[in-house]
């Protein structure tokens, strides 16, 4: 690492010891006001954002459609909070499971799980309560081009029980997690350009990755759809739902299966979302 990256290291894991010192009412103060500064300060992608929203909900107004962005902004701070001070926030926050014997009974089967989600919510507290609970978790995650926050990124996932492998690394190790009966986790929701496989999104054609739909296909290891949401008490609701397939199912029915389980859960919690990905970018000019 050179000197920007190793002073990268360094201040993250400074920021994550003062964080998970301070109390829940102090994050939640820290998240208020870094969101609407990001907000009011920092508009990187926030007309993207505020296009796509647009785009899902075109019958709303401009109004509601701030109110959903500034939400946006929230949940994206608040993720990023939560998971500098991982250990403290997934032993203090209450969850409450739906399902949770899809799961454990697919387990059962010794095909290994798929496990499908998307940048919804506050994932990586979502994906520590399967560390906590030894859940034998794997993570596809793009590689950081700082090394710094890469290596504290990876350290941090390691310590609540997520090893990850990087993006574009060899498919055999995917292959090998299946095969071991353990958890693939695929975030699949992001623009997948030429790679993917066009499906329907809030009535609008976009592109995403068929990984799962080809991991499913060759192993038959199961599929889950999971996302949590957010309650106003602060605990956290997680779910599981099996995907409903056809009888002979293609890489592209999968996927759309998915991708329309993740269109539900995002029109009930539309500030959940993740806006400011490219969505459409491959579809839409």
């Amino acid at each position: 690492m050179n000197i920007r990256e190793k002073f990268t290291y360094y201040f993250l894991h400074y920021l994550s010891r003062y964080l998970k010192q301070v109390s829940n009412k102090n994050r939640v103060r820290y998240t208020n006001w870094l969101a609407g500064f990001a907000y009011k300060y920092i508009p990187i992608r926030k007309n993207e954002a505020y296009k796509n929203i647009k785009l899902a909900f075109p019958n709303k107004n401009h109004q509601w459609i701030e109110q959903v962005l500034k939400g946006s902004y929230k949940t994206v701070v608040e993720n990023f909070i939560d998971f500098l001070s991982i250990s403290t926030t997934v032993q203090t926050t209450t969850f409450k499971i739906e399902n949770k014997k899809i799961i454990d009974e697919a387990l059962k089967k010794n095909k290994g799980i798929i496990l499908i989600t998307g940048h919804f919510g506050l994932w990586e507290k979502w994906a520590a309560w399967f560390g906590k609970n030894k859940y034998p978790i794997w993570g596809i995650i793009q590689r950081q081009s700082n090394k710094g926050s890469d290596l504290f990124f990876k350290e941090t996932r390691e310590s609540y029980g997520m090893r990850h492998i990087y993006r574009k690394s060899s498919l055999d190790q995917a292959y090998k997690i299946l095969k071991e009966n353990k958890i693939l986790i695929l975030a699949s929701d992001q623009d997948a350009k030429h790679r993917g496989v066009i499906v329907d999104f809030f009535n609008h054609k976009t592109s995403v990755p068929k990984g799962a739909a080809i991991f499913h296909l060759k192993t038959g290891a199961a599929l889950i759809f999971s996302v949590a949401t957010k309650n106003i008490d602060g605990s956290m609701s997680l779910s599981f739902s099996e995907l409903t397939l056809e009888n002979e199912p293609s890489i592209e029915s999968i996927t759309q299966s998915y991708t329309k389980m993740l269109e539900d859960k995002i029109s009930e919690f539309p500030d959940h979302y993740f806006w400011f990905h490219r969505k459409w970018k491959s579809t839409i000019n």
